[in-house]
Order: structure tokens, then sequence, then C-alpha cells
């Protein structure tokens, strides 16, 4: 593979960049590439970039079409939110039609396919010398600006409904559970 170094923190490997390194300190935002798709024909579908991974043979211990990875070093840290992958979408006056959300998850199916040793639609997973501090502070997600309401998407209350709707299956630390699903909401008593 032909290396190819710029003039400035840029490398290529065959064309492709393989590593940049910004030293610049401040509060301005560093983004080392920008794709800016702009549709404006009704109708269209799409702007995306794709990241396809086709496999027909068995791959080894992994296999990812994208991966998204923060390393934070000894002296490394974010002040605000740290994340190594963001979906954000802005709704607008717009979207009063259709369905939206930041992230999409698919799990296709098609005739004959089988689901493996453990399929689900989200796999999550904690490892290194030191997951018993994951274990004791981290929560499973943070649903943040939100208030508790009637109506709301989150709402408190001490009286759970009488009526089981449904469940979720899950499965934590090896075992499969069911999260319980009620046909109204908690109420305050």
């Amino acid at each position: 593979m032909a290396r190819t170094t710029f003039s400035g923190p840029v490398v290529s490997e065959s064309g492709f960049i393989s590593e940049i390194t910004n030293t610049s300190t401040g509060s301005s935002t560093y983004e080392a590439s920008v794709i800016d798709v702009t549709m404006t024909g009704a109708g269209g579908v799409g702007g995306r970039s794709r990241f396809q991974l086709n496999a027909d043979a068995a791959l080894g211990s992994f296999s990812n079409a994208l991966k998204a990875q923060v390393e934070y070093g000894t002296a490394g840290k974010t002040t605000g939110l740290g994340s190594a992958f963001v979906a954000e979408m802005t709704l607008s006056a717009g979207t009063d039609a259709g369905t939206y959300a930041p992230l999409e998850i698919e799990l296709n199916a098609p005739t004959g396919a089988d689901t493996g040793t453990l399929t689900s639609f989200i796999h999550i997973s904690t490892q290194g010398d030191d997951v018993g501090t994951v274990d004791d502070n981290v929560r499973l997600f943070n649903l943040a600006g939100v208030t508790a309401g009637t109506g709301h998407i989150f709402q408190t209350g001490n009286t759970a409904p009488a009526t089981v709707g449904g469940t979720l299956k899950c499965r934590v630390a090896g075992t499969d559970y069911y999260v319980i699903l009620y046909t109204g909401e908690a109420t305050t008593t």
C-alpha cells in the first residue's frame, strides 16, 4: 500500500486519509472532515454517506461497517459530554408529517436468515480491568431535557396501572428478563 504524506498533519493511505493530528486549543470546534449534502428536489431520498462491509466468508471475532472510537489518555477528558458517536437531528416547522428519529436501527432478515447464537437490536457491553467501576457508577441510559407530566414521555407516580399490556425481552448478564409494559401511565395517589 502506498503511503503519501501531505504537507501538514495529514497522512494518506492509498488516497484515503488515515491520520490527522490537531494540536489547536480553545473552544472552537475542530472537524477533520465535513460532508455537507443539500437536497432541494422534492421527493428525493437518501442524502447520506454509506459505509458498507460485504462479507461472504466466515469472518473472525468481529466485523463492523463503521466504527467510532474515542480514547482518553491519562490526562485526557471532556469537560462536557464525550461520546464516540453522535446522532443528531434538528426538527423544524416543516416536520409536521412523517416519522423522525435521530437513530434508526434496522435488523434485516431476508428469507432463510438465521439469528446466530445471540441476536439483538442493540448490543451493549463493557470490558476492561475496571468494569466494577462501570457496574457501580454507570446508568444504562440518560434521558435529559424532559419534564415529568401526564401524557409526557416521562411520568412519575407511585401507582402503576393495573393492566399489563405486554413485555419486552432483554438479556442482562447472560440471563433473559422481561420488562413489563403497562397500558397506561403511572399516577400519583
